[in-house]
């Protein structure tokens, strides 16, 4: 049952604060082995929870259309480690439409990252700092400077942009996409970031999945992506065939197995994925920002570093780290009014 109102978010973050001045770097390598150097800000970059959880703004261009080109990053993001998520979107018309997810995974810090490119939609997004060096006992450190943050964009784990298009993602046992060789190939984590940057609705990232090829690593993934009109789908990959779930009922529930061809929401092989889905089911997939943030504290689990419930009608962000329920950090990201 959906414990209705017994969160209260404790900060609300505007992210102005501090600045670094504008750097270059080059992100990718062209076709022919030149490398084209893109400038960059980050400012207001904070702890803003004891977790710890990190907040900055990432200004300039961090070279995703030159990515876009090639492919090529000039950058290897490893973990060694699996994460098990659980995500969800509530859709009914009595609330706002929300994306809620648990990113379970070995504890590290997380940075919530503001992007705004030149070429793309501004867009909030959910990082796990253990990809680019930091751990538990090395966190960014602003008095030794931030160079290693430069890449984070590249690797949103989940997140909105300013059109209310929420993404995320979940590990599964394997992915076969399709792969054509008149296409350019991109990471499976870079998906989220061209979604991000180029999306407005759910309509709009299918078609983009639908001009790359999309490089699947240990672990593969698959995709949930919902919109300001209600809609969501779920998108795997099954037999060299991109598979699109859309939502039948005004909420949609993704963990760690491959729904296609699975008998969900019936016999399913993930607890979580029964419990999240029981409770949407309950309210019909109607839930307030702290009734989403309930939802996933059933889901909860010792690895869970972040909970983050989206509001894809408001723009407003709550973060709950380390399964702290009891602590949301509240931030905003700007949307249009429809």
């Amino acid at each position: 049952m959906v414990k209705k109102g017994f969160i209260i978010p404790i900060a609300f973050v505007l992210i102005v604060f501090g600045f670094i001045a504008f750097r270059s770097f080059s992100p990718v390598s062209n076709e022919d082995g030149t490398q084209d150097s893109v400038s960059y800000n980050i400012t207001g970059f904070e702890k803003v929870d004891d977790y710890p959880l990190y907040a900055m703004r990432f200004d300039g261009d961090y070279g995703f259309s030159q990515y876009l080109q090639s492919g090529r990053l000039d950058a290897d993001f490893t973990d060694g480690s699996a994460p098990s998520c659980t995500v969800f979107a509530s859709l009914g018309i009595g609330d706002d439409p929300l994306m809620g997810r648990n990113f379970d995974f070995p504890r590290n810090p997380a940075l919530l990252l503001f992007t705004d490119p030149p070429d793309g939609y501004a867009s909030v997004s959910m990082v796990d700092l253990g990809y680019f060096g930091y751990s538990m006992s090395r966190q960014p450190d602003p008095d030794e400077g931030l160079e290693g943050l430069r890449m984070t964009p590249y690797l949103p784990f989940d997140g909105m942009n300013e059109h209310g298009l929420a993404v995320g993602m979940a590990a599964i046992s394997h992915a076969e996409p399709p792969h054509d060789t008149d296409k350019v190939t991109i990471g499976e984590i870079q998906v989220i970031r061209l979604l991000l940057d180029r999306a407005k609705n759910v309509e709009e990232a299918l078609e983009l999945l639908d001009d790359y090829n999309i490089e699947m690593v240990e672990p593969p993934i698959h995709y949930i992506v919902a919109d300001r009109s209600r809609n969501s789908a779920i998108i795997e990959f099954v037999d060299g065939e991109m598979k699109v779930l859309r939502n039948d009922e005004p909420w949609q529930v993704m963990t760690n197995f491959i729904i296609y061809s699975s008998d969900a929401p019936g016999t399913v092989p993930c607890s979580r994925y029964r419990s999240v889905y029981d409770e949407l089911r309950e309210t019909g997939g109607q839930v307030s920002m702290s009734e989403a943030m309930s939802v996933l504290e059933v889901a909860c689990q010792e690895s869970t570093i972040w909970s983050i419930v989206y509001n894809m009608e408001t723009g407003e962000i709550n973060v709950a780290m380390g399964g702290e329920y009891e602590k949301v950090v509240t931030f905003h990201l700007p949307l249009p009014t429809n």
